[in-house]
């Protein structure tokens, strides 16, 4: 990020972490509305999607599912909410979240990508989208704030991330547009031998508060195994195909491990560096 110290990004896909500039007391949630982790599926909750999080004030609450996983986990959570005033459920309108990293008591925060509005959705019966989660470290602490169609909020609810080992993030500065930007794999996460779906989101930012979704982007891949010397042919470059999201298709000729690279073009010009982003794969 521009004008921060770039040593709180690691380059590659591993975890991209702040520095530890404060140890967090345990008593801090205290002074937030906490929400209720791991609560049970109700036989009214969809199928596909488990209830992990409960954020309320006073009669008014909205419940956290995710499609992702039983929790929410450092890096990309497809999550929705109900909506519910005065313990009667909402079907219309939208949801704005925020979530908010802190480092210790007093120390640095930042926020990170997620859906600019959670609609809601009939087919669902749920306000779908998704939140990405850039950042894991365990001496901080996360908050969560909601507005609800503008009727009621919910602020500085706390809620626990857990870490995930298939996540895959880079993130780079550019000078030149004075912006970081970060890219998420979300597919494969368990690639194999032959062709694979590749999924991606691409967000930028200037100050770690605000992101944006890339929709313009241009992405060249190229697969590459570092202990043969070789690539693979049948590749298809991802292209855009909802707000900040790219599919495309990756060959991985034989097992091992490959380097999957992607150079990215905005208005005509490359916003990547040299080296060029990578997320290293285990291919079976």
């Amino acid at each position: 990020m521009i004008g921060l110290k770039k040593s709180v990004l690691l380059y590659e896909n591993t975890d991209i972490n702040m520095k530890r500039l404060f140890i967090l007391l345990i008593t801090a949630v205290m002074f937030y509305h906490c929400g209720n982790d791991n609560t049970v599926n109700t036989p009214n909750d969809p199928a596909d999607y488990t209830k992990i999080y409960t954020a309320e004030t006073g009669s008014n609450k909205i419940d956290v599912y995710s499609k992702t996983s039983t929790g929410f986990i450092y890096g990309y959570n497809d999550i929705a909410f109900k909506v519910f005033i005065n313990n009667a459920e909402q079907n219309s309108g939208y949801v704005k979240f925020k979530a908010t990293m802190y480092h210790g008591l007093g120390g640095p925060n930042h926020s990170v990508p997620v859906s600019p509005q959670f609609n809601f959705n009939s087919d669902e019966n749920l306000f779908t989208g998704y939140v990405n989660f850039i950042m894991y470290d365990t001496a901080a602490f996360w908050i969560a704030n909601f507005n609800y169609n503008e009727q009621f909020t919910i602020d500085s609810s706390a809620f626990t991330l857990n870490y995930s080992t298939r996540t895959k993030i880079a993130a780079w500065d550019n000078s030149q547009t004075e912006r970081t930007y970060f890219l998420t794999l979300i597919e494969p996460h368990a690639p194999v031998v032959g062709l694979n779906d590749v999924e991606m989101m691409l967000h930028e930012t200037q100050n770690l508060q605000t992101f944006s979704e890339i929709s313009n982007a241009e992405m060249f891949i190229r697969p590459w195994m570092e202990s043969m010397g070789h690539g693979s042919s049948n590749n298809v470059d991802p292209v855009n195909v909802s707000p900040g999201r790219y599919k495309g298709t990756a060959n991985f000729n034989m097992a091992g491990e490959w380097f999957l690279y992607d150079s990215i073009k905005v208005n005509g010009n490359f916003i990547t560096r040299t080296p060029t982003p990578k997320f290293t794969l285990e291919v079976n």
